[in-house]
């Protein structure tokens, strides 16, 4: 009998050292992934408002706070309400087992239980809808795994912020609001008790369809309490008084796409309870109202939505984010994110182009040929203007200010589309990677971001560095490791001062008060072939500004309204961000002031009848375009001179022969619909030591001209040689005509 004992006793301690060990050291997953759930967060604009309490799987909302963050009184009434001897008892309150126990057996019913908050809070990290007794063991041997590995404190606090109140709340703080429109910071005692007893049975207490039964529960509870911290005596009266007063919390739903954004690119997983972003909600709503306002008023124009960008310059700190013009408005795809959404920019891209042209032997007094220009061969690119006009020679600050086409395409096939290519990759568009565009990449003919434009845009108000945006305060002001020198200070200083040189823009646009600020400003616009999609970009050393609109579907604008509408958004919202600030851009330090010819970019001279003052770095040679009686225009500007009567002569003379028009190699397609004769190809040459050309092709003799040297070819199928000859000179180029 002896020895069955002690074997017994040796069974009962071996299976208690396992029951123990287990309780301490069996890996509990499911505490740790609660633990690492999703959360409710809380999120402010810089000045502390409330912006949105995101919401989770199913819209339930559970915001988390720390155990010191909720009153004392709170967690007080809650202990008092589910768990008294919470504090001494080791997960599992054995006297309140055996009160239970002696109550239902007296009621012949369930009267109470004797579920302890630990035991409660394992439930909720392992639901299990079947109630019987193996579930209850279950929940007790979960209830003591907790106690051996969190502290009383952490606890309470998981269970705070986990109990279910039902109708989408957990938590108390998300219930404060719920129930009572308030921070659990700001509840009144009362409402504190009331708030205690919900959890019991939510449908049955809930202050807001059954106020009297919520009083009812709170003032037992209160008159049952012993030694409780009391700051006076409350009634019946007193707690159907609070409970009647409740009121659901109307949860702002403010920058909608912003929240989206960021939740789904910079914090996906992230344990965010509360986040204290940049923004400024008095701004977005001055921002919205513009919008919505031009949507309205130019909704006959079929242009139905848009986007606005605004951060500040120097930190790249975000203010405002509207993604559309109503995020609601179903019919117009107000969801969409126009921040985000990629379009064509069209001209404003210009700028980053030009920037890099003055980075590879160009300058601001550089003259460019705004003249008529074909590009490639089989895939042949012709630009025109806006205004289907040729200016001829265009000196740099004018042809970037003014928008011209042509001087664009020209820079760019001169510097190369994959140098470009580099230098946008430089400036965060993203959107560009893996593409292989053509010459029209000038223009803004790809797709793009208004983010990656504007936050591009904003390095010329910043000496040419690049940094991120930031979305929240902890983050904003850019370490020194973000910050990246894209372009020189100097080509960063003169491409601000073009792009607010008012002068400059009036060759393309006149004197329009369009862009007309008390302060320094630069803009730039840009409207998408067909006129899909028009923007504007603005930007001051303290304020950048990012405008987009038209339509997601693709509709083009009706009547070409052009980009004044958002160009006159973006200078509305820097006069209110500016307001009396008056901050000048910074002059180049490398480069000072001179007078130049306008018409050759040259030093003037004193033949040279209307002079500017540009920027020049070095020497520079004296205008020789200019004489007493005329001026004498460089080969390249031959076809442009001959459109029309225009004063002066070609400087050609001297210049080795050369075919100008077509380029060698061109690739030309017959008509058959034309009647034979009538497809002819203009042959265009210049330079040559004598007066006349003589023009061959495949061979045989054309004509002799004078200059200037065009002659017509009649096109026929295949190969074909076209050669011209001036005194000793010869140039030769083939042509294909399928």
């Amino acid at each position: 009998m002896k020895k069955k004992l002690l074997a017994f006793f040796a069974i009962f301690l071996s299976l208690s050292a396992v029951f123990i060990l287990s309780v301490f050291f069996l890996p509990y997953p499911r505490l740790s992934e609660f633990q690492n759930r999703p959360v409710s967060t809380r999120i402010y604009d810089s000045e502390g408002q409330l912006i949105q309490v995101t919401a989770l799987e199913n819209g339930i909302r559970r915001e988390y706070v720390p155990l010191g963050e909720i009153p004392e009184k709170l967690q007080f009434y809650f202990l008092q309400s589910e768990d008294r001897n919470f504090y001494r008892h080791c997960g599992i309150d054995f006297s309140a087992i055996l009160r239970a126990i002696f109550q239902n057996a007296s009621e012949m019913r369930t009267v109470s239980g004797a579920s302890t908050i630990t035991m409660q809070l394992a439930r909720i990290i392992k639901p299990n809808r079947k109630r019987n007794l193996l579930s209850k063991i279950l929940e007790t041997y979960d209830a003591l795994r907790l106690e051996a590995r969190l502290t009383k404190s952490e606890i309470l606090e998981l269970y705070l912020n986990s109990v279910p109140f039902g109708f989408n709340t957990e938590g108390v703080a998300t219930a404060s609001k719920t129930f009572f429109a308030k921070n659990i910071s700001s509840l009144s005692e009362e409402e504190m008790v009331c708030l205690s007893v919900i959890p019991r049975r939510p449908s049955l207490y809930n202050p807001l369809t059954n106020p009297e039964n919520c009083a009812k529960s709170a003032f037992e509870l209160y008159s049952s309490l012993q030694n409780s911290p009391k700051t006076r005596e409350f009634t019946l009266s007193d707690f159907e008084k609070t409970a009647r007063k409740a009121e659901s919390f109307s949860y702002p739903f403010e920058f909608p796409h912003f929240v989206r954004h960021f939740f789904s690119s910079e914090n996906k997983n992230a344990f965010l309870p509360e986040i204290h972003t940049t923004l400024n909600i008095r701004l977005q709503h001055a921002a919205e109202d513009l919008l919505a306002s031009s949507v309205e008023q130019y909704s006959q124009n079929r242009l139905s939505n848009g986007a606005i960008l605004i951060f500040e310059t120097k930190t790249g700190s975000i203010l405002s984010w509207v993604g559309s013009a109503d995020f609601f408005d179903e019919r117009h795809n107000g969801q969409v994110d126009g921040v985000l959404s990629v379009e064509q920019p069209g001209s404003a891209m210009k700028p980053f182009l030009y920037a890099l042209a003055l980075e590879n032997g160009f300058s601001p007094s550089s003259v460019l040929p705004d003249v008529p220009m074909e590009f490639g061969f089989e895939n042949l690119y012709v630009p025109q203007n806006f205004n289907n006009r040729f200016n001829g020679p265009v000196r740099f600050r004018v042809a970037l200010a003014s928008s011209l086409n042509i001087p664009a395409v020209y820079i760019l096939n001169e510097l190369g589309i994959d140098k470009y290519l580099k230098k946008l990759s430089s400036l965060g568009f993203q959107s560009l990677e893996n593409k292989t565009p053509g010459l029209s990449l000038a223009l803004g003919s790809e797709e793009i971001s208004l983010l990656e434009l504007t936050r591009a845009f904003s390095v010329f108000a910043r000496d040419g560095v690049f940094i991120p945006l930031n979305f929240t305060t902890d983050s904003s002001g850019s370490s020194d490791s973000q910050r990246t020198t894209v372009y020189d200070i100097n080509t960063a200083r003169i491409i601000a001062d073009i792009l607010s040189d008012k002068e400059g823009r009036a060759l393309g646009f006149g004197y329009s008060q369009m862009f007309a600020t008390d302060f320094p400003a630069i803009f730039k616009t840009g409207t998408a072939n067909q006129y899909q999609t028009i923007t504007a970009v603005g930007a001051t050393p303290s304020y950048t500004v990012g405008v987009w609109m038209g339509n997601f579907s693709g509709e083009t604008v009706i009547g070409k309204t052009g980009s004044s509408i958002p160009a006159k958004i973006a200078k509305d919202l820097l006069v209110l961000l500016q307001g009396n600030k008056n901050e000048e851009f910074k002059t180049p330090p490398q480069f000072k002031k001179e007078k130049i010819c306008a018409l050759s970019g040259l030093c003037a001279s004193e033949n040279c009848p209307d002079t500017v003052q540009e920027y020049v770095s070095g020497e520079k040679k004296t205008c020789d375009w200019h004489t007493q009686n005329s001026i004498l225009f460089p080969k390249e500007y031959s076809t442009w001179f001959r459109l029309k009567n225009r004063k002066g002569s070609m400087n050609d003379t001297g210049e080795k022969l050369k075919i100008v028009s077509p380029r060698n190699g061109s690739v030309f397609y017959y008509d058959p619909s034309i009647p034979a004769g009538q497809q002819k190809l203009i042959i265009e040459a210049n330079g040559g030591s004598e007066k006349t050309v003589r023009f061959f092709s495949d061979g045989k003799f054309l004509e002799e001209k004078e200059r200037p040297f065009t002659v017509q070819l009649e096109l026929k199928r295949g190969k074909h040689t076209v050669e011209a000859i001036c005194g000793e000179d010869k140039d030769r180029i083939e042509i294909l005509v399928k």
